[in-house]
């Protein structure tokens, strides 16, 4: 019977905490009830040169206990209940640092997080994700080069995900024939606003930023980048807002 449960006992006491070793030299020794180290290891087939670490581990846990005879030491298990009062005693030390686990955590949760993208279907992914948002989307963006890759199709699709998302548009436009064309007619009013940037304001790299996610792509080279940070995205949508103001 033993020997059917013993592979059993093994997994539970691994997951427990136990390396492979710990539990076959404590499982020796229970079998064993007293047993010395030449016992030891023909019980649990381990080396006895390199049982020593073993059992030395056992003892400081307080899951065997020395005793002589005569000249020579013998080892005893103690109780196996000593394995609930190990794990209340982890218990109690993990609780003691999970507070300073959840800070550093809290810390690193705060690194910016980059997906970079490449090729017109990478940036069809960025203005998925970017336009499915409950919250103001602000863009920077070139009609021109824009409808250069995508269609009024894909356009219509961006809005709509900005429509059932339940959010809501801020556009500014390159001025340009087409930039002009795409703020009369009105495209984005069912969604928000757009305007129109200086003739001199010229730039390569559309922008978009909504909640705590920054966008930028390049519709000439096909390479795009979003980065998720509050604290950048927070200034990104600052200069925004102070263009959309003089415009």
């Amino acid at each position: 019977m033993y020997m059917e449960n013993k592979q059993k006992i093994e997994k539970i006491l691994r997951e427990l905490g136990f390396s492979k070793n710990e539990a076959k030299v404590y499982l020796a020794v229970l079998r064993l009830g007293v047993a010395n180290i030449t016992e030891i290891a023909r019980e649990s087939n381990i080396i006895r040169t390199a049982l020593y670490i073993y059992v030395d581990k056992l003892l400081k846990q307080d899951l065997l206990q020395k005793t002589f005879k005569g000249k020579r030491i013998y080892y005893i298990p103690q109780n196996p209940k000593k394995i609930l009062t190990i794990l209340e005693k982890r218990k109690r030390k993990a609780k003691e640092i999970l507070p300073l686990l959840v800070d550093l955590h809290n810390t690193s949760s705060k690194k910016p997080t980059v997906k970079f993208y490449e090729g017109k279907e990478g940036m069809r992914s960025i203005y998925r994700e970017m336009t499915k948002t409950p919250k103001r989307l602000w863009s920077i963006f070139s009609a021109d080069r824009y409808y250069t890759v995508f269609s009024e199709k894909d356009g219509g699709e961006f809005l709509k995900n900005i429509y059932e998302s339940g959010g809501e548009l801020r556009d500014l436009v390159e001025n340009t024939k087409e930039g002009k064309r795409y703020v009369e007619n009105g495209i984005v009013d069912n969604i928000g606003k757009s305007k129109l940037l200086p003739k001199d304001f010229l730039f390569d790299v559309d922008l978009l930023v909504s909640g705590d996610k920054v966008a930028m792509i390049s519709l000439t080279n096909f390479v795009g980048v979003v980065i998720e940070n509050r604290e950048m995205a927070k200034l990104q949508m600052n200069f925004l807002k102070f263009i959309w103001r003089k415009c």
